[in-house]
């Protein structure tokens, strides 16, 4: 039988954001920074995915990505249309992929540039509950 050694965590300021988890009312959404600012390219990339899990069996056909971060940020781009936020420290992103009640999708990149240090503090993933087909 093997001892147990406890985790340790280090702070680490130079590295980007980890993982980061969160719940909507249907949703869990992660996200992480992969690409932090670099000679050339001055923007954050932080891929995101939602995993719809609906207990009551409804399908999704609008969804709404609402990111926290630590500092604000100007928005760049996204595969979804920017609903609001630009230049503030809460970017709130629509998105319109018809998910089953339990259903993934890959949201990909969100495009932002800010000072160094960016963080992702927060985020959820709402529903409208309705996929216009069934």
């Amino acid at each position: 039988m093997k001892n147990y050694v406890k985790p340790v965590v280090l702070a680490n300021e130079e590295l980007a954001e980890g993982v980061y988890a969160a719940s909507g009312d249907c949703y869990t959404v992660s996200g992480y920074i992969h690409q932090t600012p670099q000679t050339g390219r001055g923007d954050y990339r932080i891929q995101f995915d939602g995993k719809h899990a609906a207990n009551d069996g409804h399908h999704s056909g609008k969804q709404t990505l609402i990111v926290s971060f630590n500092m604000p940020v100007v928005y760049k781009g996204s595969n979804g249309t920017l609903a609001g936020g630009d230049g503030t420290n809460t970017l709130s992103i629509d998105y319109s992929y018809h998910n089953n009640a339990s259903d993934n999708i890959g949201l990909g990149d969100v495009i932002v540039e800010a000072d160094a240090g960016l963080a992702v503090v927060g985020s959820t993933l709402t529903c409208n509950h309705d996929c216009g087909q069934h």
